[in-house]
């Protein structure tokens, strides 16, 4: 099963592919803390990645688990929360993976509402 971007009406398609890469990086599990600049790298991947799928049309349908998502996805985008230069690197590291959890999550609620708009539109042209 390949992974491809579906088609929306938003500014930017949503390259699944590259995301979960990007995710997939993010959380390997390492033994020591990788350089700061991959890891601030990484990190605006991520915040670029999440601010794309939480500004996508999933959040049409509302849910206690929907809306938590949606509040959490937005408080790390947030710039109060955001590493600078001066942030220890531990903290920033664990920023980053935070944002990757997260992506990863809104990524797959992104595919099951994109799977459920399908057979909505499947069954809306078996009718006509």
């Amino acid at each position: 099963m390949t992974k491809q971007s579906i088609p929306t009406s938003q500014p930017y398609a949503v390259d699944l592919t590259t995301i979960a890469h990007t995710v997939k990086q993010a959380l390997e599990i390492r033994l020591s803390l990788p350089e700061r600049w991959w890891v601030d790298s990484t990190t605006a991947k991520l915040r670029g990645h999440l601010a794309l799928l939480i500004h996508s049309e999933i959040w049409d349908v509302e849910t206690p688990q929907s809306r938590e998502l949606h509040k959490t996805a937005r408080k790390l985008l947030s710039d109060d929360v955001r590493p600078s230069k001066t942030t220890p690197p531990g903290f920033a590291y664990e920023h980053m993976r935070a944002l990757a959890l997260a992506t990863r999550t809104t990524v797959a609620v992104y595919q099951l509402r994109q799977v459920g708009r399908g057979r909505k539109a499947e069954a809306l042209e078996g009718t006509e």
